[in-house]
């Protein structure tokens, strides 16, 4: 589900008892007035998190949708734990992962991944991507947001490390080195390098 069909699901005077609950926790209580601007943001967050609800299956076992509070929270536990599946997959990955030598890609994955767990805002933000992404990987779903996209990142790049074992590390940096001198410092996509007759 994305947040479009979170908005079909709830109406705004159904979501917006979340979000000031949201606001107030956000100015620890000392307010629940915030800007226009962070209120967006903490309805993105709402959304988002309702949108890792699971209101099929809900549905299907209770008769009926729970209302906005429930399936916000729900979704937020949801995505707390999709978090830590995710991080569980990268440090699966960082116990193979080889940069041959590419500056982009090993800044990345080994500084720039990490960056993001460190940072991620489930509550407050959990719609933002954290990081630029700089190492090209071909056919991500740029729709993807939070921790989905990161979640699509990593097992991309572990399918592309997969790929990259199938041959002798040697030629693999041949294979870089006779398409560009100074791969080490290019910022393109390993395996399509090696794909290229």
């Amino acid at each position: 589900m994305n947040k479009s069909e979170v908005a079909k699901l709830y109406s705004m005077e159904e979501l917006i008892p979340t979000v000031g609950k949201l606001a107030e926790q956000f100015t620890s209580k000392e307010s629940s007035s915030v800007t226009y601007e962070r209120a967006s943001q903490l309805m993105e967050a709402v959304l988002y998190c309702i949108a890792h609800f699971d209101s099929e299956k809900t549905a299907v076992t209770t008769g009926a949708l729970p209302p906005a509070a429930e399936a916000y929270r729900i979704g937020y536990e949801a995505v707390i734990k999709k978090v830590s599946v995710v991080l569980e997959k990268y440090n699966r990955l960082m116990t193979f992962f080889d940069s041959y030598g590419n500056w982009n890609y090993r800044d990345t994955v080994e500084k720039a991944i990490p960056g993001f767990f460190l940072y991620y805002d489930v509550k407050f933000a959990p719609m933002e991507n954290g990081i630029t992404y700089d190492y090209p990987i071909l056919g991500l779903d740029t729709s993807l947001e939070g921790i989905d996209r990161m979640e699509q990142y990593i097992d991309a790049i572990w399918q592309e490390q997969q790929y990259l074992r199938e041959f002798p590390r040697e030629y693999v940096i041949d294979k870089l080195l006779s398409f560009h001198p100074r791969y080490e410092r290019e910022y393109f996509n390993l395996r399509e390098i090696m794909e290229l007759k």
